[in-house]
Order: C-alpha cells, then sequence, then structure tokens
C-alpha cells in the first residue's frame, strides 16, 4: 500500500494525467492503526482487479498501467501483463 501511495504521489507531483495505478494483495494490511484492502485503495472490488487492469469489457482499456502486487499473481506465470 505505502507502494501505491508513493505512486500516487510522484505522478501527481508529475502532473501525469493518463497514468493510473491499482494494488493486487490478499487480505488486511494494518499500517499506522489503519486498515487497507485491495478494494478499499482501489474503490471497486476485489474480483474487478484483474479485468480492470487488463481493459477487459465492460471496462475501458488502458484506465490503469501500473499494478502494485503483493503475492496476489503468480508474476511472470499466470499473468503475462506483470514483469517486475
Amino acid at each position: 500500500m505505502r507502494y501505491k501511495e508513493a505512486l500516487d504521489r510522484y505522478i501527481a507531483d508529475k502532473g501525469y494525467a493518463d497514468v493510473h495505478t491499482l494494488v493486487a494483495f490478499s487480505g488486511t494490511v494494518t499500517d499506522e492503526g489503519l486498515d487497507f484492502t485491495e478494494s478499499k485503495m482501489n474503490a471497486f472490488p476485489e474480483s474487478e482487479t484483474a479485468a480492470r487492469f487488463k481493459g477487459e469489457a465492460p471496462f475501458g482499456p488502458a484506465d490503469f498501467q501500473i499494478l502494485v502486487v503483493a503475492e496476489k499473481f503468480q508474476t511472470g506465470f499466470d499473468q503475462p501483463l506483470l514483469h517486475t
């Protein structure tokens, strides 16, 4: 969640209007007394994360360009869009 927040700040500071981030992680992360979940941070249900990142119907293509993942997808195996 800290990576997403840092990326969002950087994107805003640089004025990039066409770059948007998502997170993908399981469970709840508690940081400084606050609870974070994937669905809270992305502002939509967890079940939509992969489809929205891929731009699959009914979601628009390229709405999100960066996906920060922690123990969610097997990077490079079942999600070819992920590489780092």
